[in-house]
């Protein structure tokens, strides 16, 4: 084959290439990865100051569901969360560090959501 050729087929392969998927919305088991920190927002409106745990994201994400909330064509943070105590706690250990975690996510619907997309972390991937 000329090298033209090669170059046509290449470009056929990656054009063949699916989009990564969305993560789904008020669906457990979707994972995200990034690297965490803990972020401090004031909301001076309100006199209200709240931490949140972000996941800044290396590729952006984007989120489909059924509520006009849930459809987030792209984002690079997530605002990661959780009720169980040992969850909180090694996301309070993984700050600074690229973590993975898998929960159900949901788009940003008051003034405590922090990002476009806010996830209920029920467990993490251990790299």
């Amino acid at each position: 084959m000329n090298p033209a050729g090669i170059a046509l087929g290449l470009v056929a392969a990656f054009a063949a290439q699916p989009a990564s998927a969305c993560l789904i919305a008020n669906q457990d088991g979707q994972q995200a990865e990034g690297r965490l920190a803990r972020v401090k927002i004031t909301t001076e409106a309100y006199n209200q100051t709240e931490t949140a745990f972000i996941l800044f994201l290396s590729k952006p994400a984007c989120l489909e569901g059924e509520s006009e909330y849930d459809k987030i064509a792209s984002t690079k943070r997530i605002h990661v969360f959780s009720m169980d105590e040992k969850i909180r706690r090694k996301l309070s250990a993984g700050v600074g560090k690229t973590i993975r975690v898998i929960g159900s996510p949901f788009g940003e619907e008051n003034l405590h959501h922090h990002a476009p997309i806010v996830m209920n972390v029920t467990g993490f991937v251990e790299r």
